[in-house]
């Protein structure tokens, strides 16, 4: 049979085409990551994550908007996700279940009053309306244990009145007084509660009198850190209680993976810092690997050691 040019040239067209795919550069794997609540520091971190693997060869993230900490922790278990964001004092219930890739940055705990409701101090919370978090959050389960150390159980007499809403809801509530206070974990500042504040002067109420209580029950859990003077309007800083925050995984996820994840969290470290955060990132060679009491998966602590020697 005689091959015409046309056909000639198709041949060498497709031999082209299957060259390119052959050489094409291999797909990454795409990895669904647990975040938080839309607005929240979770879901920024998820999506400033997966901008910076979006080139990536080796590993692609995913994020997902979930309630946060205990909800990821859920899907993690229910192999909903692949990786989940969450609170160490959370996370620290399921240690065996879920291992760390890395303490990626501190959580603040902000208890957030109006300025005219006469709350200057957790005690005078007890009679109150007060959300501690979304069900299913991080900052919902730590509020509560917040409350239980300063003797304000909130299911008990003692305490406040405790309602569980969405961050969203939270804010909005407070805006029209129609809760007193509520609980927040996150990074400071956080853009929502700024916002708030430029509709109504806020207050943080400084929590760490309850800290030798939890420490005595949760050892080296909970730190006392400042909310830095100026945010949300406040004329000085606030003390309250920090809380790591870690990038979790079940102990299944492949080795390569979590080399990639490791590598991604230090060459991409200043692109997953928020632009207007003033808080502790823990994006450094100390902190990344200080994930106590949750192991870091085995592959990711090679890594480390390999990366920094």
């Amino acid at each position: 049979m005689t091959l015409t040019r046309r056909a000639f040239l198709a041949v060498v067209a497709g031999a082209g085409v299957s060259s390119l795919v052959a050489c094409a550069a291999p797909t990454s794997t795409p990895l669904v990551l647990g975040c938080g609540e839309p607005g929240g520091s979770y879901l920024e971190f998820g999506e400033l994550m997966a901008a910076a693997t979006r080139s990536s060869t080796a590993v692609s993230v995913s994020p997902l908007a979930t309630e946060g900490s205990i909800d990821n922790l859920r899907l993690l278990r229910e192999r909903r996700v692949d990786l989940g964001l969450s609170l160490v004092d959370s996370a620290a219930g399921a240690d065996g279940e879920v291992v760390a890739i890395g303490r990626v940055y501190q959580n603040y705990l902000q208890c957030i009053v109006r300025a005219d409701s006469g709350i200057g101090q957790l005690s005078d919370l007890a009679g109150r309306t007060v959300s501690l978090g979304a069900p299913g959050s991080g900052a919902a389960a730590t509020a509560r244990r917040v409350l239980i150390a300063a003797s304000l159980d909130p299911e008990g007499t003692t305490g406040p009145r405790s309602v569980e809403r969405t961050f969203r809801q939270a804010v909005d509530d407070l805006a029209e007084a129609r809760i007193d206070a509520f609980f927040w974990s996150g990074g400071v500042p956080t853009p929502q509660i700024a916002a708030l504040a430029e509709r109504v002067a806020v207050s943080v109420i400084d929590t760490t009198g309850a800290l030798p209580a939890l420490d005595a029950r949760f050892p080296d859990v909970y730190a006392a850190t400042t909310i830095p003077s100026g945010v949300y309007g406040a004329q000085r800083a606030v003390p309250t209680i920090g809380v790591a925050n870690l990038l979790l995984a079940r102990s299944d996820l492949a080795d390569d993976l979590a080399r990639a994840l490791v590598d991604a969290l230090i060459d991409d470290a200043p692109a997953l810092v928020p632009p207007d955060a003033l808080g502790i990132q823990y994006l450094t060679p100390a902190s990344l690997i200080d994930t106590a009491p949750i192991a870091l998966h085995p592959a990711a602590e090679r890594r480390y050691r390999e990366r920094y020697g």
